[in-house]
């Protein structure tokens, strides 16, 4: 059995109307992943919405350990599940971007997505799904 590591990198949620933004910060392990996920699925049914939207703005994120990314990309297949319809991604380079192919990959096989420049862009983008972006 493998020993268990405290969490490592971190991620805070915010909604603006029906849309879940989603901050992720340092390099995560599988311990935050997991934190990261039961955090979701609470922010998600705390606010009981039958569709929503969903930014991940990944500009302070640093990368992933790999049974990390393995669980990350796993989280995809809820997304739809939990009434999620479209989702933005920020990075802060093509670089970056490059380290979450496999997690990118994963998020298009279930939804639209889109990579933007801010949040207020991704904002926008979920706007044309009919997603209410203020409260």
């Amino acid at each position: 059995m493998a020993p268990n590591f405290a969490a490592h990198g971190a991620h805070c949620f915010q909604w603006f109307g029906e849309v879940l933004y989603v901050r992720i910060f340092g390099v995560l392990n599988i311990e935050e992943v997991d934190e990261f996920f039961a955090g979701l699925k609470n922010a998600v049914a705390e606010r009981g919405l039958s569709r929503w939207g969903r930014v991940v703005d990944l500009r302070q994120w640093e990368g992933i350990t790999p049974d990390g990314k393995a669980a990350y990309a796993a989280i995809s297949d809820w997304y739809p599940e939990a009434g999620a319809v479209a989702h933005v991604q920020i990075y802060p380079s093509d670089f970056v971007q490059s380290m979450a192919d496999t997690i990118n990959r994963s998020v298009a096989r279930v939804g639209p997505v889109k990579q933007c420049a801010s949040v207020e862009e991704g904002l926008e983008w979920l706007k044309t799904f009919g997603l209410k972006t203020e409260d």
